[in-house]
């Protein structure tokens, strides 16, 4: 049986260089120092495979109509083999995906990781972000139910307000003059083709520059060995011999030299393996507790329903409520987080100093520090008014 799964392999890799880019991969040096925080970007990859799994499988009962998707949602909910399971792993792993990526992406900025020459890397990252959140988004619609509508009356009425090009887009979002089948149509061409065909292509070629660029490690790897550290293993000499030979060729885009480093594998990739695994267990038991939600059918006329902002966006929804009314609200909606978002694209060029340590970055981490705590305190106000949650008036 091995002859044939050996005879099958060599005839591949006559014609395709598995070996060689199995060697480049697993062969690569990697920072030994702080190593369990450079497990995300492999465990974000692993999880947005078993996404596309997952939808794959519920691809196979929904029906994309303005009649059948509510009851093809239940039908998967309560009649399908393991449906409930199959959808809700979809669910929440798309929550833990967004959380994932939110703190990879912090742990890079800490660790200065979006300086050159890795730029393009830190703006595919920003990207994987920006089409994660928007994957889920057009995902809350194709439930067809009261919170699915209503997300999307809010969100085409937020896209509407944007600079210039606003009441364009809208149009465009909801294919018609009202919110109907053709936008349920479009939500499901961006929800299973576009955007996924979009996250896989940027995550490939992200993972793709951080194998030629060398993974960066954070500023501790550049520390001194402090006095009494253990001797050198030959794994570490023989994998800081070889990345020394890379940063010193003129064609190789690796120009770091950490002070420990080791093998990707096996050193390496049994923590990724290990991050991974716990994060999927997480996801099985936050669905078996927390089934994936489903809402009333679409009632466009009601005046009694109270939508309220998806998790992930509830910083917006409170951003909106401090300007009622007002001609402020545009800019609450689109401007002030699209400022945001180009500082974050510009933010390789726009902190240009050499120094990596956060304690010599000080406006750097100030500004991100800002940026990411007032994004959640707004979102616990909002959830403190929507879930009836109460952060500020507790009592002991």
């Amino acid at each position: 049986m091995f002859w044939i799964i050996d005879g099958i392999y060599e005839w591949i890799d006559r014609r395709l260089p598995v070996s060689a880019v199995l060697y480049r991969v697993l062969r690569d040096p990697v920072p030994e120092r702080g190593s369990w925080w450079y497990t995300l970007g492999a465990a974000i990859f692993l999880l947005l495979i078993i996404q596309v799994v997952t939808g794959i499988f519920l691809l196979l009962y929904y029906v994309p109509s303005w009649e059948g998707a509510l009851d093809s949602i239940i039908y998967i909910q309560q009649q399908v083999f393991l449906g409930w399971l199959v959808r809700g792993i979809h669910y929440w792993n798309m929550v833990m995906l967004i959380i994932l990526i939110g703190a990879h992406m912090s742990r890079t900025f800490i660790s200065a990781a979006f300086k050159s020459p890795r730029e393009l890397t830190w703006l595919l990252g920003v990207t994987l972000l920006l089409l994660m959140v928007a994957t889920a988004f057009t995902g809350s619609l194709l439930r067809w139910d009261q919170s699915g509508y209503f997300d999307t009356v809010v969100g085409i009425k937020i896209a509407s307000w944007t600079p210039l090009i606003g009441p364009w887009l809208a149009q465009l979002w909801r294919g018609s003059d009202v919110i109907g089948p053709a936008t349920l149509t479009r939500n499901f061409a961006l929800h299973v083709w576009i955007l996924p065909a979009g996250l896989l292509l940027i995550a490939v070629v992200h993972i793709g520059l951080l194998v030629i660029q060398g993974q960066f490690g954070s500023w501790v790897n550049y520390e001194p060995e402090p006095p009494g550290s253990p001797p050198f293993t030959e794994d570490e000499i023989a994998s800081r011999k070889k990345l020394e030979e890379e940063v010193l060729d003129p064609r190789s885009s690796k120009v770091n030299l950490p002070a420990r480093t080791t093998w990707f594998y096996p050193f390496h990739i049994y923590k990724e393996a290990v991050v991974t695994l716990v994060l999927f267990v997480l996801v099985l038991v936050t669905t078996v507790l927390f089934p994936a939600p489903i809402d009333e059918p679409v009632d466009p006329t009601t005046t009694t329903y109270s939508p309220s902002s998806m998790w992930f966006l509830l910083f917006e929804d409170q951003l909106l409520l401090l300007f009622p009314g007002s001609w402020l609200v545009p800019i609450a909606a689109t401007i002030a987080p699209g400022i945001v978002i180009t500082l974050l694209f510009l933010l390789p060029w726009l902190e240009r100093s050499p120094d990596i340590k956060p304690s010599l970055r000080p406006q750097a981490v100030a500004f991100y520090a800002v940026i990411v705590g007032a994004i959640l305190v707004l979102s616990l106000l909002a959830a403190s008014r929507v879930y009836n949650y109460d952060f500020i008036n507790s009592r002991p």
